[in-house]
């Protein structure tokens, strides 16, 4: 039988939606009773990954969130506290439990699963699609998809969290694309750094 820890760790790390499946079954099956958090990584999963409507459909809530906050990003630049209640009911949805402010096993569980999106998002930046130039005849350079991907990490967290004044609210969540950020890079540098070199104190 696989270690526990490194069939959890397996899991986060597993960005393929079938896969991770597979993984968190084996997972709660060895785990049983002895993780207080595995219905709610359960529950994070299927929320994530099943449309109610059809649920043949294949879809990532933290995925569709993260191109949400982003768009929000953009459009809050007027009357920014318009978009509070919509950014907080997106978190909530995908928090599931408000326990997660309240208990550091839930909260790790939900912070790991952001991570776990994140890392699937960056992925899709590494594709020839991704931050095309010139209305999307031609191609970024990886120079350019690189610093793309942080604007596109800070302007979803921290970015989006600071323009709406909702900080403590965001602040899991911010910390835990933060850090699928930072251990990302081969240098460690943190989000905010990055993001600070990139736009030298420009706002946006």
């Amino acid at each position: 039988m696989a270690d526990l820890n490194d069939l959890l760790e397996s899991y986060y790390d597993e960005i393929d939606p079938a896969s991770r499946l597979r993984l968190l079954e084996e997972y709660l099956a060895a785990a049983g009773d002895s993780d207080p958090a595995g219905a709610y990584r359960k529950a994070l999963y299927e929320y994530r990954c099943t449309d109610p409507a059809n649920p043949e459909r294949k879809v990532d809530k933290f995925m569709l969130a993260f191109l949400d906050y982003l768009y929000l990003f953009r459009s809050s630049k007027v009357f920014p506290s318009r978009h509070v209640k919509e950014v907080l009911k997106t978190l909530r949805g995908l928090e599931l439990d408000e326990k997660v402010h309240t208990d550091p096993l839930f909260a790790e569980a939900f912070s790991l699963e952001v991570r776990n999106a994140v890392k699937r998002y960056f992925d899709t930046c590494k594709s020839d699609s991704y931050h095309r130039k010139f209305f999307g005849v031609t191609a970024s350079g990886a120079d350019e998809k690189e610093k793309q991907r942080c604007l596109d990490a800070f302007r979803m967290s921290y970015g989006l969290a600071e323009r709406l004044g909702i900080e403590e609210e965001m602040a899991l969540f911010c910390r835990a694309v933060g850090d699928e950020y930072r251990l990302s890079r081969a240098d460690g540098l943190t989000l905010k750094e990055a993001y600070r070199n990139y736009t030298k104190g420009a706002k946006g």
